[in-house]
């Protein structure tokens, strides 16, 4: 296996994956995408065939900012944990809210 490594800088030299328990995962009270129970097993089945690879986004508060149909499809495979990133907590309110509406309508 091949490893490369390269120094990050700015707000991405503190980007680290890490393990949360589901339970502490708060989803975003305002989210707009709807995941209909089709989708939800595609994600399961995609997480079971190939592993979780795409960790959920979450802010300082553990509330989600993307990833609302991976934290669902873990509930549905009965997964105590799930990988996280934290992100925009650099970002101001204003600029961490357009953030999430590019996201959450897309």
């Amino acid at each position: 296996m091949i490893e490369k490594t390269f120094a990050m800088q700015g707000p991405l030299a503190e980007l680290r994956v890490e393990a949360l328990a589901v339970e502490q995962l708060i989803p975003h009270a305002g989210n707009a995408k709807l995941h209909p129970p089709e989708q939800v097993a595609q994600i399961a089945a995609s997480i079971q065939a190939f592993g979780f690879n795409d960790p959920i986004a979450v802010d300082e508060k553990n509330v989600i900012i993307e990833g609302h149909g991976r934290l669902l499809a873990a509930r549905q495979l009965g997964l105590k944990t799930v990988p996280v990133i934290r992100c925009l907590i650099y970002l101001k309110r204003r600029r961490r809210r357009i953030y999430w509406l590019i996201t959450s309508c897309a």
